[in-house]
């Protein structure tokens, strides 16, 4: 298949500005709030939601350390989660306020684009700004060029992150596969388009775990883990500031005792691409279907209520005049 008649009914890439990350912690991630505020009937963002909403999987292994999951917000903020295991595990690690609702990528509109027999999207994790060492590309793209006939199409999907590294892209079109730009965390259809992707492809594979893996099985995609891996790295770990506070947390983490309670969960997965596991269930329980709220329900608990809407468009409008940026400053100089 051509890749233009693969891409044409994706959602674009529409950027738009992060929150302050001191506020936000990670939740408009990936258009996060975008989708909650569509699936609420809204026509944008009403307001930030007071809290914080987990925007990607934490799957049991990684309950190491409850700011991982939070990425460190402070333990008097209301948090969001996908799992009912997550909100006992951070309640008992100090967290007051915490609620199951699943995981962003469950608002999401379901896509028109029909399944492709024996196509194959290939997914290698991604890399995080702060990593340090650059993956090994080599040889998972030789094993990967080496199956491709197995398959009626075969594409590649890498992070905004590492396209902008020079990481995998340019190695996969060497090898004559077509590739897909992934997600960015300040795309607006970023998870949008990552479902409607695993919504196209019948097969999707990867060399290592990510998030990428659940919302395959979630959207009905057969998965695997497969092919020469790029290491989960110490240093790499270190170097982004979630984990960077918690340096005994990383070494709980890349435990072999730990590794071997992931294994639970992706060694049924590790199997050739054209043996990928079909398990929506695995996939619903991890991004936690269960706790999806309906849209009166999910306004209820980000209080986008009719009242804080129009207060919060008030005070914005208050800000946005001479005045209100006077008093603002006046505010900084006074307890700063």
């Amino acid at each position: 298949m051509d890749l233009n008649q693969l891409l044409e009914p994706l959602a674009p890439k529409i950027e738009f500005p992060l929150s302050k990350w001191e506020g936000s912690f990670g939740t408009d991630y990936y258009g996060a709030l975008r989708v909650a505020a569509d699936y609420c009937g809204l026509r944008s963002v009403a307001a930030q939601i007071g809290g914080v909403w987990q925007h990607g999987v934490s799957p049991p292994w990684q309950q190491v350390q409850p700011e991982i999951i939070t990425c460190v917000a402070p333990k008097t903020f209301p948090c969001f989660v996908a799992r009912q295991d997550e909100v006992t595990y951070l309640r008992d690690g100090g967290y007051s306020t915490v609620r199951a609702i699943g995981l962003p990528i469950i608002y999401t509109r379901p896509s028109c684009g029909k399944r492709i027999a024996g196509s194959l999207l290939v997914m290698p994790t991604h890399s995080l700004p702060s990593y340090v060492l650059s993956p090994s590309f080599d040889k998972y793209i030789s094993q990967i060029s080496a199956i491709r006939g197995k398959f009626s199409t075969t594409v590649a999907c890498v992070s905004a992150n590492c396209i902008a590294k020079g990481y995998w892209a340019p190695q996969f079109e060497s090898a004559g596969v077509s590739v897909i730009h992934g997600a960015s965390i300040s795309d607006a259809n970023a998870l949008q388009r990552m479902r409607q992707l695993f919504e196209r492809f019948e097969f999707v594979t990867t060399d290592g775990f990510g998030s990428h893996v659940f919302y395959a099985l979630y959207f009905g995609a057969k998965v695997s883990i497969w092919g020469e891996s790029s290491p989960l790295l110490r240093q790499n770990l270190l170097g982004d500031s979630t984990w960077a506070a918690f340096p005994d947390s990383v070494d709980r983490y890349l435990s072999e005792e730990n590794q071997q309670k992931a294994e639970g969960y992706l060694g049924p997965l590790r199997v050739e691409p054209w043996l990928g596991l079909k398990d929506v269930k695995l996939g619903k329980w991890m991004l936690g279907e269960e706790h999806k709220l309906t849209a009166q329900e999910l306004r209820q608990c980000f209080g986008w209520t009719p009242f804080r809407i129009l207060n919060a468009r008030i005070k914005k409008a208050i800000r946005a005049t001479r005045l209100g940026r006077v008093g603002l400053k006046f505010k900084h100089q006074i307890f700063s």
